[in-house]
């Protein structure tokens, strides 16, 4: 790489090693960010509430007659978002997760 700049060698050595490491992080943040629940239920006013806090309304509204069947949809709905993004970067979670224990 000689004659490239700090950009070029970022963009074409140091971003593609990095990139199994970073989409890791991601991957981690969205599903901290995705199940927020006890922040979601104190700071959230109103009727705009998150999924999980609108499953726990969904179960608290029903009392005694629960309903499984309408809340193991919503459990589904609020997983999904979580499985497609997994099934997508499978291949760079589990690289980001093996590249910090390989040693050569």
């Amino acid at each position: 790489m000689d004659g490239a700049g700090y950009f070029t060698t970022f963009l074409r050595v140091m971003a593609p090693m990095a990139r199994p490491s970073i989409i890791t992080v991601i991957l981690f943040n969205f599903l901290s960010f995705w199940n927020e629940y006890i922040m979601a239920l104190t700071l959230i006013p109103g009727g705009n509430k998150t999924l999980p806090v609108g499953l726990l309304n969904l179960s608290a509204a029903q009392k005694s007659a629960q309903n499984y069947g309408q809340l193991y949809a919503g459990l589904v709905i609020v997983m999904l978002p979580t499985l497609i993004l997994y099934i997508l970067v499978q291949k760079q979670l589990t690289e980001g997760m093996t590249v910090g224990g390989v040693k050569g």
